[in-house]
């Protein structure tokens, strides 16, 4: 019974070192699970920790991007509105009376054409300037200037599609055209005109001759890095004009002077042409020619689609005494071009707006129109025409 007692407690002894040992050996396993575990998930902390430190850099990077940018947009768009405007305040609630109105008015008020005529002094001493109505929706430019002695001066013409109701006219008038102006190359300016002279390279009779047409137009290369927009246009109305007689194509320069009968034309500035190092929005716009006519003692200003650049540099190539007109036509059809100060220096009393019926009521909202209203409305301009309300006459 002992030897049995001491063998059952040996084996029972052994069992519990064995039992100890694999105790042991599993705790060990174990341990080295848990330290495996806790290095990986300490490797996956460092990971994440490192993935959000750069979340956030990244993140504050570009937040003071964006403020950055914010900044520069509102000190951009508050230096536009200085220079526009002369503050930050706005004009949506400014309204003009043009002169159409003023005669729907009085035509529902039963007043015959002759009468409302006899309404009207005169003030070009025997001469008709006709602002057409475009013939689309779209902005467009077209001027017709009659002089007392009967000769037909055009200022621009339009859009391609604008170019039939233009014959009409020019042929109402005789047909012939003794000067043809060209503010830019922009398609709602010149494309009338290259109507005209492509029909007529194509061996079409259109009605219409041309005695010459004065211009001043950048390079083609100048328009491929400026103006895309309107490359196709600018290539074929230099074309066009590249293939006319000499002195029927005439560039022309500040200080030329053109004399139609007793219509004086001065040609004021050189065409504003920024380096390829500065490249801006729409520089063919800024590249305007301003033409001043003296009209029997009435002075009318011509200014295409000058916006702020062209505009100043205008007013620091011309004398102000020289600016001053009678009649001006506002620049770029009444929005987002020249500033405050240069109308200011013109001192208009008669103000012509190129102006479709959409962008005279800013109805996208994103328009300066009412900001240039307002400017009129200070200078005590009280005499508007605008293309919104059809062919306008001034006699």
């Amino acid at each position: 019974m002992r030897r049995f007692g001491r063998r059952h407690r040996f084996r029972r002894s052994g069992s519990r070192k064995i039992g100890w040992q694999m105790e042991m050996s599993i705790d060990r396993a174990a341990s080295r699970r848990y330290r495996s575990y806790r290095r990986h998930r300490n490797m996956w902390f460092v990971i994440l920790g490192v993935l959000l430190v750069l979340l956030l850099t990244f993140g504050c990077v570009f937040a003071v991007k964006r403020a950055v940018r914010a900044r520069g947009a509102d000190a951009s768009e508050s230096a536009h509105k200085t220079e526009q405007t002369g503050s930050t305040g706005t004009y949506e609630n400014v309204e003009l009376v043009t002169e159409g109105e003023k005669v729907k008015e009085l035509e529902t008020q039963g007043k015959t054409a002759e009468e409302i005529a006899a309404q009207t002094e005169p003030i070009l001493g025997g001469a008709e300037l006709t602002m057409l109505a475009g013939q689309t929706k779209a902005q467009m430019m077209s001027f017709l200037l009659e002089t007392k002695k009967g000769s037909l001066i055009v200022v621009d013409g339009g859009w391609w599609d604008d170019a039939d109701y233009l014959k009409e006219q020019i042929k109402k008038r005789g047909g012939h055209v003794s000067a043809w102006f060209l503010t830019h190359a922009h398609t709602d300016h010149v494309g009338a005109l290259l109507n005209i002279l492509q029909s007529e390279a194509d061996g079409e009779d259109t009605g219409i001759t041309i005695d010459h047409i004065y211009y001043d137009f950048a390079s083609l290369d100048w328009y491929k890095t400026h103006e895309l927009g309107d490359l196709g246009t600018a290539d074929a109305i230099l074309t066009a004009l590249a293939g006319l007689p000499k002195d029927e194509a005439c560039p022309v320069k500040k200080g030329d002077e053109i004399l139609v009968d007793d219509v004086c034309i001065t040609v004021l500035n050189d065409r504003y042409e920024p380096d390829d190092n500065h490249v801006g929005e729409r520089d063919g716009n800024d590249a305007s020619m301003v033409y001043q006519m003296l009209v029997n003692g009435v002075t009318i200003l011509f200014t295409g689609d000058l916006q702020v650049d062209g505009g100043n540099h205008v007013l620091e190539t011309v004398a102000k005494e020289d600016l001053k007109a009678d009649i001006v036509q506002m620049a770029h059809h009444g929005q987002h071009a020249v500033t405050k100060e240069f109308y200011e220096a013109v001192s208009p009393k008669i103000c012509l707006w190129p102006t479709p019926q959409w962008l005279w009521d800013n109805e996208d909202g994103k328009y300066t129109t009412p900001e240039t209203k307002a400017w009129m409305k200070e200078l005590g301009v009280e005499k508007h025409y605008c293309m919104k309300d059809g062919d306008q006459v001034i006699r």
